[in-house]
């Protein structure tokens, strides 16, 4: 974050974040009060937003090749309400917005059954949870376009949720609805095959929307 916006703008700017900060701290709140171990599964977690990210470069680094400006946008590590809640990442591009939930599993059995996601036979809530991560996402940001008199991108708006799995063994009988499900092997080109609904210039401009800390104020939906 400058110290310009900062101080003219009252926000700071969420592009700074490096991925998987949010649970860095937890771990590191949870070493410190419960002791040695207590922070593993937080920094397995960090590991797995911090792969995701270096995945997502493929999208949002400049393109070497024509040297232009990439038509994907990212944000890292979006806090959303009270701490450790956070969005792990945030890609904006041609297929409008997408919320991409990373969960890191060094071994194990995940098998994607409609609405459940099990893990060796123990059921996850890893879709509604993505859904109401884009539902929130989609209040949040859209109230701050039209804030920001954007009414027609905060209109068109659409969030997809993806669920990025690092690590273990994924089994498909049903994909659920509206959720894309994709083990981090595959999830670039996943996010490729979405259809395209945006264009760059609505990429930039819900980017800069995006990226100030206030779009991400729960109290703001209900003033917009």
């Amino acid at each position: 974050m400058s110290s310009h916006a900062s101080a003219t703008a009252g926000w700071s700017d969420l592009a700074a974040n490096a991925p998987g900060i949010t649970i860095l701290h937890e771990a590191a709140r949870r070493r410190r009060e419960e002791g040695e171990g207590a922070d593993r599964s937080w920094r397995v977690g960090a590991d797995g937003e911090l792969a995701v990210a270096a995945l997502l470069t493929e999208l949002t680094g400049p393109s070497s090749l024509r040297r232009r400006t990439p038509s994907w946008r990212v944000l890292h590590s979006i806090p959303v309400g009270e701490r450790p809640r956070d969005i792990d990442h945030l890609l904006i591009g041609p297929p409008g917005v997408v919320t991409i939930n990373t969960k890191h599993h060094r071994e194990g059995r995940l098998v994607v059954d409609g609405d459940a996601i099990r893990i060796d036979d123990i059921t996850t809530e890893y879709v509604a949870r993505s859904r109401e991560e884009a539902a929130v996402t989609s209040a949040l940001l859209g109230a701050a376009l039209r804030r920001a008199g954007r009414h027609q991108l905060a209109a068109a708006l659409d969030v997809r949720p993806v669920i990025a799995v690092l690590g273990g063994l994924l089994h498909v009988v049903r994909w659920p609805a509206g959720v894309t499900v994709t083990t981090t092997t595959r999830l670039v080109h996943a996010l490729r095959t979405l259809p395209a609904r945006i264009d760059s210039a609505a990429t930039d401009a819900i980017f800069e929307v995006a990226r100030r800390s206030t779009t991400w104020q729960l109290e703001s939906v209900g003033n917009s």
